[in-house]
């Protein structure tokens, strides 16, 4: 009952009249245009690039002076292929010109926001119109996992941190409530911590429970080890964070649900989620243009790996044209049987950096250590530090230890990757801290 009424009467006039958001008209609108055909999904994205490449050329002196240099004409946009031949930009491009890439047009009002949660800190700004936007595509999204606003949620999420005043803490407190969010820290996930998180969920009963990937595995492993079965929801939403085939089934299988993978970012929020058919993931088509790319600049050739570019559609306040966000991303974007004409992302694999080097030129992903370490089933944590590329380090949090045998094993088939110039050692420690976005940094290059 209460669900009904926070998403029909609640939510739209707290959003609608007292915030004076659009929210729920982008919503609306969404759930409509999901089931556009392809051709007309793109033909809405070249008309909103069009007009944001102009306006970007018109009031922001960064891309004004930078297009200018290269010949570049805002007008002769014709195809979404022709962005192809605007240059590119990065987290460092917006560290050096974040105040010349704001737009200059009046009535556009920012807000300042932080992002860069795998351990580069960005300031950026966007403006009211393009949040509202990103947030109809998160409901969406999270719809599509029987997660809409209104259902009873519980959060494996970060927490405060820091000294945050308490009338802060008070108000986030009556939001959740008024949300019906219940949110567990997956900061200090101890074993009598999550104890209690455990005597909580169970008590919450949740429909829908969202969560950083990596910490909610560790959940399911802690709930595993001691025999305990947390009340099942209907769903289990995952996101920040990598999603792999063997963490999914664990999931699956403890929390007695089936996972719909998310991924976004602080820059964008939700880019794309999983359906109820689970083939892969719809873009957020009509605010966000997502290319693939490979080191040279060239579209990737369909089941290659490349790196990801996003255009916001709709940040005029100040425009992301062509932003390379760090991730890696499998090339390719098909249909999908459900019917709805999003293109569908095949997979994210992870992020640049969670690439190794070699001194011999071996490029080693991220994505080889969690595949190989949970054949280990003591080994509750663990971070690759990559302090040269003459030296690798395993940071392992062990419970109950690790035979000498399992020790050679683990070496001899890291080293069958990295090969013999690489120096290996494995440090063992009581506990790996989270990142302050409480995410969970798979390989750290510190050198």
């Amino acid at each position: 009952m209460y669900g009904q009424l926070y998403r029909h009467v609640l939510l739209p006039f707290f959003d609608g009249v007292i915030k004076r958001r659009q929210t729920m008209q982008h919503w609306q609108r969404a759930e409509e245009t999901q089931w556009w055909s392809a051709r007309q999904l793109e033909t809405l994205q070249l008309l909103a690039l069009r007009k944001l490449i102009r306006h970007a050329a018109e009031s922001c002196p960064f891309y004004a002076e930078s297009w200018a240099k290269q010949g570049l004409n805002a007008y002769s946009v014709q195809e979404l292929s022709d962005l192809q031949n605007w240059p590119l930009i990065t987290r460092e491009t917006i560290r050096q010109q974040r105040l010349r890439m704001r737009t200059t047009a009046p009535l556009v009002r920012l807000s300042k926001a932080t992002g860069g949660s795998s351990g580069e800190p960005l300031q950026f700004d966007l403006d009211t119109g393009s949040n509202d936007r990103r947030t109809a595509m998160m409901y969406r999204g999270y719809g599509w996992a029987g997660g809409a606003p209104g259902t009873k949620q519980l959060y494996v999420w970060g927490s405060h941190v820091g000294n945050v005043p308490m009338w802060k803490r008070w108000k986030a407190d009556l939001h959740h409530r008024l949300d019906r969010h219940l949110i567990l820290s997956c900061f200090e996930f101890t074993p009598e911590k999550m104890q209690e998180h455990l005597r909580r969920w169970n008590r919450y009963r949740p429909e829908v429970v969202v969560g950083y990937t990596n910490p909610l595995y560790e959940f399911a492993r802690y709930c595993e080890s001691v025999g305990a079965r947390p009340f099942a929801p209907k769903s289990i939403i995952v996101g920040a964070e990598k999603l792999h085939d063997f963490q999914r089934v664990t999931l699956e299988q403890i929390l007695g649900a089936p996972v719909f993978e998310t991924y976004g970012s602080r820059e964008f929020m939700l880019i794309g989620a999983e359906c109820e058919h689970h083939k892969g993931l719809h873009l957020s088509q009509e605010n966000l243009f997502v290319e693939i790319i490979d080191d040279h600049g060239q579209p990737t050739p369909n089941g290659e790996e490349g790196n990801v570019v996003i255009t916001d559609l709709f940040n005029y306040g100040m425009p992301f044209i062509r932003y390379v966000n760090g991730d890696r991303a499998v090339a390719g974007f098909g249909q999908c049987s459900c019917g709805r004409g999003l293109p569908l992302l095949t997979k994210v694999v992870g992020r640049q950096l969670d690439t190794l080097n070699t001194p011999d030129g071996r490029k080693i992903p991220g994505e080889f250590f969690p595949h190989l370490l949970k054949e280990f089933p003591t080994i509750r944590r663990f971070q690759v530090v990559q302090q040269s590329p003459q030296k690798i380090t395993l940071k392992l949090v062990v419970d109950g230890g690790l035979m000498l045998a399992d020790r050679e094993f683990l070496l001899n088939e890291i080293r069958k990757c990295t090969g013999s110039a690489v120096e290996l050692e494995l440090q063992f420690v009581e506990d790996i801290p989270l990142t302050k976005a409480g995410k969970h940094r798979v390989v750290v290059q510190a050198g």
